[in-house]
């Protein structure tokens, strides 16, 4: 079974966790419970980390919004006129 390339993150931490579980289709059945519970016990650590004052994370980029009226702007919809 080939495994698909991913996309970095910009994360080490969670590209790490990507690139093992990505890994899984070459081990053997019997070593994905130790892979999975070791990624996602990393991915939690990493996401209990936003929550937590003082310590915020890795800064991300901010996206762009959306266009007048693709978001309910002035032309109505929720946030917008009627």
């Amino acid at each position: 079974m080939d495994s698909e390339p991913f996309h970095e993150t910009g994360d080490p931490r969670v590209d790490e966790a990507v690139a093992a579980l990505a890994g899984l289709g070459e081990r053997p059945l019997e070593e994905h419970p130790p892979v999975l519970e070791a990624a996602g016990d990393m991915l939690r650590e990493i996401l209990g980390e936003l929550d937590e004052p003082g310590k915020p994370g890795r800064p991300g980029l901010q996206g762009e919004l959306g266009g007048q009226g693709e978001t309910g702007g002035a032309e109505g919809g929720p946030g917008g006129r009627p």
